[in-house]
């Protein structure tokens, strides 16, 4: 994975697995975030949380970007 800093324009090139240990905060909070967002969608039957989960994780580039409170973005996973 690329992440870039939107404020020192530092870029990281690490490994899957620690973007999910080093940025586990940011993940959650980008996961809560987009679930609030597709609960609160009229349209949206929630079955399960884990299908929430996987079409979060499915699309983890642009949900990350969006919905995470964080300096870093994912530049290409």
């Amino acid at each position: 994975m690329i992440l870039g800093n939107k404020l020192t324009k530092e870029t990281l090139d690490i490994p899957y697995y620690e973007f999910r240990t080093k940025f586990a905060k940011e993940i959650q909070s980008a996961f809560s975030s987009f679930k609030k967002t597709e609960l609160n969608k009229t349209y949206y039957m929630h079955k399960d949380d884990n299908l929430l989960e996987s079409d979060f994780y499915f699309d983890l580039q642009w949900n990350f970007n969006h919905f995470a409170l964080s300096n870093w973005y994912i530049k290409k996973i």
